[in-house]
């Protein structure tokens, strides 16, 4: 395979950051996702939540599943996680908050941290790559009435995990919440 087919065959990704990273960040985030990715180089727009210091969005063009990390990003996702603990550490009081979207031609899946502390930001990507099984049972279809075009998972730091699942209808746009008692999704 040559380099150009090579390049073609990676997923694309793209990067948006609320607010400012430091030419060093920039560089390194861009560094790291460019060798698994296809991607530009990361956007930026103003940060319009005062509650925190910078928030990066990164979308990846990929299926949320095992391949993901296994193949894809293999052992770079540490790298990414290490990463994301010195923007948060740099942002002082302020700190720093992430949004990873993984979008395919079904449905997009959205994880969104909150201001974490260091250990706290180490779980929650940690927890990220163990969820996709756990996450696609969730996504089967006898488990939702309306199949979802969109899933929001928050990370609640007092319990460590993932939880507060939100759908949207794809057809009905209505609201879903994953209820984990019933395992199925009720309209919210």
């Amino acid at each position: 395979m040559n380099g150009q087919s090579m390049e073609l065959s990676k997923p694309v990704a793209e990067i948006l950051v609320e607010g400012e990273l430091s030419p060093f960040e920039h560089e390194a985030l861009y560094k790291l996702l460019k060798k698994h990715f296809r991607l530009e180089q990361p956007s930026y727009s103003d940060l319009l939540d005062e509650t925190v210091g910078t928030r990066v969005n990164i979308t990846f063009h990929h299926p949320y599943d095992r391949s993901f990390f296994t193949e894809v990003f293999q052992e770079d996702w540490r790298g990414l996680k290490e990463l994301f603990k010195q923007i948060r550490y740099r942002r002082g009081r302020l700190g720093a908050a992430f949004r990873l979207t993984f979008t395919d031609e079904k449905v997009q899946l959205v994880f969104s941290t909150g201001l974490l502390e260091d250990e706290e930001l180490g779980s929650a990507m940690d927890q990220i790559t163990h969820l996709t099984g756990i996450v696609g049972q969730m996504m089967r279809p006898e488990i939702t009435s309306e199949p979802l075009g969109q899933v929001e998972a928050s990370y609640d730091r007092k319990t460590d995990r993932w939880q507060s699942f939100r759908g949207v209808g794809l057809t009905d746009k209505k609201e879903y919440v994953f209820d984990e008692t019933l395992y199925r999704w009720k309209r919210g």
